[in-house]
């Protein structure tokens, strides 16, 4: 036996002090004069006399009493007996996952998920232990057993759905730990979900503890039926010098039955703009392309919209339009160039819409800052440098982040670079290499890895090996250059290098682009060339027009002030606040400056935000819709799920569950002193009779 509370046992103590009272204190009698004594019998007497226990029974009684609460109040309990621990080989530890995806807002799922839990919480026995998990791709522990035994229902009726995805495994995973530290006999999960399909993959690690039990609750009505907006993709263009844009949209049946007379519908800012009829056979998509249209100078909020099914979430995809990022590219001959010398570049970046490339073009003599003014990217296209004021405006703009190609052609002489912007180059050039002798060279790129060339390592993305080069400039690079190679030709010679200057960059192409030296111009992969040349230069970021639920935004770019708010804040050297509302209408602040700036975008809808004081009439607007991957509601046999995550029994856990248990759980599950309790009362009982019946002098 072990005492939980040793130190009431100093209470033991307090039994020796009646004891010492009693024999150790002497009686003193006065004699009382009295006027007549002739009534009274003459008894002897001594006027002290030593105290003597004389009922020992009564003695061993009241002292057993004392003892047997001492040791109550001292909580004792057996270290090598199984009392108490009959009820842990009925108890369960049991793990709920609630499945809070969005496809459990098809219907009345919901609903029935929670009746469901609410049902398996009150089925729970006195010993049970219950952890609540929600989760959807995700999954987090809501609710644990302590000391409260209401909280699990109501953490069960704190549960709201999410707008994100169903994954299986994190759940499982949760579940996994939980039960793997528990000692109670018997284990359950209980899984309360639609059991999507695409939600479980077999070869995700997710296995139950050995004897784990796995119980699912299938929620789902097995209807297949939903019609979902899956993409919308923006085809920007110029025409009259004007941003054009023609959205298109895709369509996807997910049931199993076709749709007929199927509305679709543009938005734009609140207004209906063009609406379309189809009708979709069953598991297909369907791409729709609204009409062209001039966009409005400002952002705008809009929507492609189809009638809401059951499944409504994915009724709906909002978008964020707003003006084109034109990519304004300037491009500087050489004084004695034809009139179709920049013909095939022109072309190329005429092509682009995204972004869409305006295009300039002048002479390098003739070149000024009004000329600068505006461009992401100067083409140097087989001229000379600038000189004077000019090569220094150049130069600058290059430091400053702007980004330049420098093309080396036939009419670009070791002269024509003045010496002190030599450091835009990745070295010297002198010498010309003639390869029309032996069928031209051909192109090796050894750097698929840079950002520049990175689209094109995969297959069929743009065979480099196919253009022909007859003539290029043998370029020395510069042990002192900050360069480096891109690409080569097949006897080692540079064909393209990179140089840092300042905060911009310059690319250095050793061949022309006319159609005169190669015939690179007129190979397909001469267009995604040019393109990523001038993206990647300009260091071209598009704007998102939409995220998805789930996705991390960074509030630093939000919202699209005015430029007298921004420029208050400049001036203030203040990193203003942010306040973000969201779908829901709850507002928060945040400190775009801290940790804090990225927002992790939890529910579908549109979340707007500004500064903290400005008005809220320019706030910043960011469009999140649902995941489509949800829109499939194909499901997995509940059995086969549960079949692929537990294993059976190995054995019995009875021998460990006494050890396993605290002193303090083992104690209060054994309960000792409520039995010693009864004792010392029956004790006190009966001590309490026999004193009535023992005359006082025996006492």
């Amino acid at each position: 036996m072990s005492l939980l509370a040793p130190l009431f046992l100093a209470g033991l103590v307090a039994l020796a002090v009646p004891i010492l009272i009693h024999l150790t204190q002497r009686t003193k009698k006065e004699p009382v004069p009295f006027p007549s004594l002739m009534f009274l019998s003459r008894v002897p007497f001594k006027t002290t006399r030593r105290q003597q226990i004389r009922h020992w029974l009564l003695f061993l009684l009241r002292s057993t009493a004392i003892v047997i609460l001492v040791v109550a109040f001292a909580r004792p309990w057996l270290q090598n007996s199984l009392v108490g621990t009959t009820g842990l080989e009925r108890a369960r530890e049991v793990v709920l996952m609630l499945d809070r995806s969005y496809s459990m807002a098809r219907g009345d799922r919901w609903s029935r998920a929670l009746d469901a839990a609410r049902e398996v919480a009150a089925r729970l026995g006195p010993d049970d232990r219950a952890s609540l998990v929600l989760f959807s791709d995700r999954a987090e522990i809501v609710y644990q057993p302590l000391d409260n035994p209401a909280g699990l229902a109501a953490a069960i009726n704190r549960a709201q759905l999410g707008s994100r995805i169903t994954r299986y495994s994190p759940a499982l995973q949760l579940a996994e730990q939980i039960l793997e530290e528990s000692q109670l006999a018997r284990r359950e999960a209980v899984l309360i979900s639609d059991f999507q399909r695409s939600g479980w993959d077999s070869e995700e690690d997710a296995l139950l503890p050995d004897g784990a039990r796995l119980t699912t609750i299938d929620v789902g009505d097995h209807e297949m039926t939903n019609n979902a907006v899956t993409e919308v993709v923006f085809d920007r263009g110029m025409s009259g010098g004007r941003e054009r844009v023609s959205i298109l949209t895709r369509i996807t049946n997910f049931g199993d039955e076709p749709t007929n007379d199927l509305e679709v519908s543009l938005e734009l800012d609140g207004q209906t703009i063009d609406s379309r009829t189809v009708d979709i056979d069953a598991g297909a998509s369907l791409a729709i392309r609204f009409p062209e249209f001039t966009p409005p100078q400002r952002e705008v909020l809009g929507a492609v919209r189809i009638p809401e099914d059951a499944l409504s979430l994915d009724d709906v995809f909002r978008f964020v339009l707003a003006p084109g990022q034109t990519l304004p590219v300037l491009i500087l001959e050489h004084p004695n160039a034809t009139a179709d010398e920049s013909l095939y570049l022109e072309r190329a970046l005429g092509l682009g819409s995204n972004p869409p490339r305006s295009t300039t073009r002048r002479s390098s003599t003739q070149f000024n800052a009004l000329h600068l003014a505006g461009s992401s990217v100067v083409i140097l296209n087989d001229a000379p440098f600038p000189r004077g004021t000019a090569g220094q405006l150049l130069r600058q703009f290059v430091v400053d982040g702007g980004g330049l190609f420098v093309v080396l052609g036939r009419r670009t002489l070791s002269g024509a670079w003045p010496g002190d912007h030599e450091d835009l180059l990745p070295g010297g050039f002198a010498s010309i290499v003639d390869r029309l002798s032996d069928r031209g060279a051909t192109l090796a790129v050894t750097d698929y890895d840079h950002p520049l060339l990175e689209i094109f390592s995969t297959p069929r993305s743009g065979d480099f090996s196919r253009p022909r080069f007859y003539r290029y400039h043998r370029l020395n690079q510069s042990e002192a250059s900050d360069s480096d190679v891109l690409a080569r030709f097949d006897d080692g010679s540079v064909a393209l290098a990179e140089v840092a200057v300042g905060d911009g960059r310059v690319l250095v192409w050793t061949s022309d682009i006319s159609n005169a030296w190669n015939d690179f111009p007129i190979q397909p992969v001469f267009l995604p060339f040019v393109h990523q040349v001038t993206k990647y230069l300009a260091d071209y970021a598009p704007d998102r027009a939409w995220f998805s639920t789930g996705e991390v935004v960074d509030l630093s770019v939000y919202p699209k002030a005015t430029a007298s708010a921004l420029a208050r804040h400049v001036a203030l050297g203040t990193d203003p606040e942010l306040v973000v509302e969201r779908p829901s209408g709850e507002r928060s602040i945040q400190q775009p400056g801290a940790d804090a700036r990225y927002l992790t975008l939890e529910e579908h809808g549109v979340y707007r935000v500004r500064f903290l004081g400005e008005e809220d009439d320019n706030p910043g607007t960011v469009a999140v819709n649902v995941s489509t991957a949800e829109s499939d509601l194909s499901t997995i046999d509940p059995e086969e799920l549960a079949s692929s995550v537990t294993m059976s029994a190995s054995g019995e856990r009875r021998s460990s569950l006494a050890a396993a248990l605290s002193p303090a759980e083992r104690e209060r599950r054994q309960g000792l002193w409520w039995y010693l309790l009864l004792v010392a009362i029956a004790i006190l009982v009966a001590e309490t009779t026999l004193s009535n019946r023992v005359p006082n002098r025996a006492r």
